[in-house]
């Protein structure tokens, strides 16, 4: 047959014409129809012309209890409120419904509603996905979303700052928190997983997303071959991946958070405050310096003995055990060990005097030192080193550690530019690790410090990294038994896998814990000893050294500089204590050596093909000339009016979140698979009216709910049931069941129990027991975060369910139950069902039976006090509507039932009434109380108030 189809079309000429979606769209005219009394906007001229030619008549205009709960619903997810619907129904001004959609417009809760489905299309979880789905913080990026939505960012500028954020010019805080669009992709840290695999699966994460996100294209097809169907190349593909595979990014990562890179992102409380103390900060160093002058007479003084005195400071001497120095050949103290030395290091310049180069292949190891680092579990001790990494690889700094016997013993090592510290019995099930939060830059010098106090806990370990207490992440915490180990201490390397990579200098180890001041002290040490070194006859305010030493002596030897110093390292704790709290986004960052790209054979990582450079498919539009390689011409390249598709995609998705459906059903297959838009003149006009109005989504959602197409009734007759059974004419108003983040939110509202705050920090609200703890991978171990579910209380309980805390493997019961996604891949439409599930968790979800308890209670105080009118009061609070008299009868039917039992049976009404954790009203009457949440139960669950019709 398909043979001789052919034939046919090339005995008729071979005429070939481009696919519809891949023609830049042109502006057609608006055409002109009989009934234009019905014409609000040109919308509807497209839309009745079609239905003229089909000699179908549009349905009349909805009433207005039901527009405003329909456009409610649409604009911002929540539903109106009896007051608002009054309101509306008293405005008989003509534009009264358009007063309607610009309080809409102006509510915050419009950029809610408009980032849900965004967040589906960007994959957004709180969790990493994949068989571990530890804990990642991206909420600052998801309220960035929210809030572009209620300023109207113009979309063009939307795309750009998503895709590219980062490498626009003077690139602020907000472009680039944008980019964590691209980094919603699940990350692993699996042992065992390989990083260039995963590496790999990340940029073709990207390119899916992007391309269907902002061309409805399905580009992913064309990973291992040619697309079956669309004219993309494999070519194609993998030069649009080259533009995303330059992210300064590790295949495994992510087991402490979020996964590098990302970005500091204070909110702006946190960014005022942190002013405030920085001006604290300035002031107390301001009285320092004019302090200098007053005290030079004591300094000249205090420096004639200070070497004598600093030698035989309590931070340089008391407690000392060990020295590595790396200046002498021959041990000269008690505390210097002779080394035996693997490999072949070098010697540099140190911070004082010679430093050790370790190359990953030399390490040095001290028997004779067995003694002097013989530490133990209820053993207080510290360490310090100047240290420089020159390697990302995971390496050792120090250790006394047996990997031969369950790694018992101590030791720090560096991973992902992060301090690990580790004190083992047994790993991993009886042992501590630690590590920072702040990533070391390479090739810098560092001065740590580690301090420990005996207690046998992670939070007996300090931190510090030059001088400065660190933020610490704890993994395990479940040490009991000795740490110590036949290994000898080794500077340099644990086991021959994590070989250091760097300098190393003036490593010292003591038997107690050094306090906070003496850890700042010691940073500073080695800097005064050179001073000392360089010119110890000269006068101190002669000498060009002098000043790390009379820095030093301010610091801690004048008592009223000293006073005065407490003060900035109060306020600078305090900032560190800030600093903790400041949350981070993953964003987008190009590495400074670009990453080759190249075809991958049957998409197979590690099987190269042909080098590629990035480029876009060759069916759509050419790049500028003058091109970069760079994400950031690839944005300005989807946004260039010219282009045939991200005009078309957006506003046929934004008619989806409206109507139902999109022109094209297919919103994210726009290729010959795909189907055709129901009315294409329509959807070109549309996309170039977005173009003409500046990419203007606020102007355009608007333009949408004010036709009369978005006014009909959704009433159906039986000729427009047959005529046109699924409304691709858009003959009548459309209607759908509410998405089940707006079923719980609905609930929460008419309850009473909504928190309206807008973003903040992922909540957990009611959720079956045990459902997390048992898909995790281990719900007791502290290696890994988010394995346990730990419920909220209070406000957090009653948030939109937006915020609800998504675990990529278990995404929240109840609303997975209403079509709710994983989030594990860029999803476009939600699948609708109907399912008996669906009304069990109605009926039987915490959640639905407190806010039915919560709705019993504003019934009962607010509704009247004939049952007659509660019952008209609850039916409009649910469904926007007042009650008929048969719907009347049967719900007070069902409250006199209720009422018999609960006023029999008062066990049974305080079991209904103790479900929850909002406070009872305990002056209302229990039997009576229990029947009305009985009968809010009933009006929660009906279809209609589930429904957007």
């Amino acid at each position: 047959v398909q043979v001789e189809i052919l034939k046919k079309w090339v005995a008729q000429g071979a005429k070939y014409a481009v696919h519809w979606a891949y023609a830049t769209p042109v502006r057609p005219l608006v055409p002109s129809v009989k009934k234009s009394a019905w014409v609000r906007n040109p919308i509807d001229n497209f839309i009745l012309a079609r239905l003229e030619a089909e000699g179908v008549k549009p349905s009349p205009e909805a009433d207005k209890r039901t527009l405003i709960r329909r456009v409610s619903f649409d604009l911002t997810g929540l539903p109106p409120t009896p007051a608002e619907i009054a309101d509306f129904l008293n405005d008989t001004r003509p534009d009264a419904y358009e007063r309607v959609v610009d309080r809409l417009f102006a509510s915050p809760h419009y950029g809610e509603r408009m980032a849900l489905p965004w967040l589906d299309l960007s994959r957004y979880a709180d969790t990493h996905g994949y068989h571990i789905d530890s804990e990642r913080q991206m909420w600052r990026w998801r309220d960035w979303v929210i809030e572009a939505f209620n300023q109207n960012l113009p979309y063009d500028r939307f795309t750009k700052m998503q895709i590219a954020g980062d490498l626009l010019p003077n690139a602020t805080r907000e472009d680039k928190i944008a980019t964590g669009f691209n980094r919603n992709h699940p990350i692993n840290f699996e042992g065992g997983a390989i990083p260039e695999e995963y590496q790999t699966a990340y940029v073709m994460d990207r390119v899916d997303t992007t391309a269907t996100t902002f061309m409805g294209l399905t580009l992913r097809c064309a990973t291992c071959h040619d697309h079956k169907y669309d004219p993309f190349t494999q070519k194609d593909f993998y030069r649009f991946y080259a533009y995303f595979n330059n992210i300064s990014e590790q295949g495994l990562d992510g087991q402490n958070g979020n996964a590098m890179p990302f970005l500091a992102a204070p909110l702006p409380e946190q960014e005022k405050e942190l002013a405030q103390i920085k001006q604290k900060t300035e002031a107390a160093k301001a009285r320092v310096e004019a302090r200098r002058s007053a005290a030079e007479p004591a300094f000249i003084e205090w420096s004639k003995t200070a070497e004598v005195t600093l030698a035989n400071a309590p931070f340089a001497k008391s407690g000392l055990v060990a020295h590595f120095g790396f200046d002498n050949e021959k041990p000269d103290a008690d505390t210097e060990f002779k080394g035996k030395v693997e490999g072949k290091p070098t010697y540099v310049a140190g911070k004082f005097g010679k430093a050790l180069k370790l190359d990953g292949a030399s390490y040095v190891t001290y028997p004779e030192a067995e003694k002097a680092t013989r530490f133990d579990t209820k053993t207080p001790f510290s360490y310090s080193a100047w240290l420089s990494l020159n390697s990302d690889d995971v390496v050792t700094l120090l250790s006394r550690m047996d990997d031969k016997k369950d790694f018992r013993g101590w030791d720090c090592f560096i991973s992902g530019r992060q301090i690990f510290v580790h004190l083992v019995n047994k790993w991993e099930t009886n042992a501590i690790r630690i590590n920072t939060q702040m990533a070391l830059d390479k090739d810098r010098l560092y001065h740590l410090t580690v301090t420990y106090d005996g207690s046998g806990k992670a939070k007996g370990i300090h931190i510090y990294i030059d001088g400065q207490t660190q933020s610490l992440t704890t993994t395990h915490d479940t040490l009991t038994g000795t740490i110590l180990a036949d290994a000898p201490f080794t500077i340099g390397r644990r086991t021959p896998n994590n070989p250091f990579k760097g300098v190393i200098d003036e490593v010292r180890l003591y038997n107690r814990e050094l306090n906070t001041e003496e850890a700042a002290q010691l940073t500073e040490y080695d800097g005064v000893r050179g001073a000392l070194a360089v010119a110890p006859a000269l006068a101190p305010t002669k000498a060009v050294s002098a000043s790390p030493l009379r820095d030093f002596y301010l610091r801690y030897y004048d008592q009223e500089a000293r006073s005065l110093n407490q003060e900035a390292l109060a306020a600078t704790a305090k900032q560190t204590e800030i600093e903790k709290q400041i949350p981070t986004v993953m964003v987008m960052q190009e590495r400074e050596q670009k990453r080759e790209s190249f075809i991958l054979l049957r998409g197979q990582y590690d099987k190269f093909g042909e080098k590629v450079t990035p480029g876009t498919p060759a069916v759509l539009m050419p790049l500028p000339q003058n091109a970069s390689d760079n994400r950031l011409s690839l944005a300005e390249w989807l946004v260039n009016p010219k282009h045939p598709l991200t005009s078309r995609v957006a506003v046929n998705r934004f008619w989806g979140w409206i109507f139902g459906v999109g022109l094209v059903k297919t919103s994210e297959d726009f290729g010959v698979q795909g189907e055709r838009p129901s009315h294409p003149e329509l959807l070109d006009w549309l996309s170039t009216e977005f173009i003409r109005t500046k990419w203007d989504v606020k102007g355009m959602m608007r333009l949408l709910v004010t036709s009369s197409t978005y006014r009909q009734s959704s009433k159906v007759t039986p000729e427009l049931r047959e005529h046109d059974p699924e409304n691709r004419l858009l003959a009548r108003g459309s209607r759908s069941r509410l998405p089940g983040e707006f079923v719980r939110d609905n609930a929460l509202v008419v309850s009473g129990l909504y928190v309206p705050t807008i973003g903040g920090r992922s909540v957990k609200p009611y959720q079956t027991p045990g459902i997390w703890e048992e898909l995790s991978i281990d719900p007791t171990s502290a290696s890994f975060s988010a394995q346990s579910y730990k419920q909220d209380h209070g406000d957090a309980l009653y948030r939109r369910s937006m915020y609800n805390f998504w675990k990529r493997t278990v995404p929240p019961p109840s609303l997975q139950t209403f079509d709710a996604p994983e989030r594990e891949f860029c999803l476009v439409r939600r699948s609708v069902t109907n399912t008996p599930l669906q009304a069990l968790i109605l009926m039987n979800d915490p959640t639905y039976v407190e806010a039915s308890r919560k709705f019993a209670e504003r019934v009962m105080k607010n509704g009247g006090v004939s049952p007659s009118s509660r019952v008209r009061f609850a039916f409009e609070w649910a469904t926007g509507r007042l009650p008929r008299e048969t719907e009347t009868k049967a719900l007070l039917k069902a409250y006199n039932t209720q009422w018999t039992r609960f006023n029999k049976n008062p066990k049974a009404a305080s079991g209904v009434l103790s479900i929850g954790e909002s406070p009872r009203d305990m002056t209302l009457n229990s039997a009576e109380l229990a029947s009305w949440a009985t009968v809010c139960s009933i009006l929660l669950n009906l279809d209609e108030t589930i429904t957007k019709g």
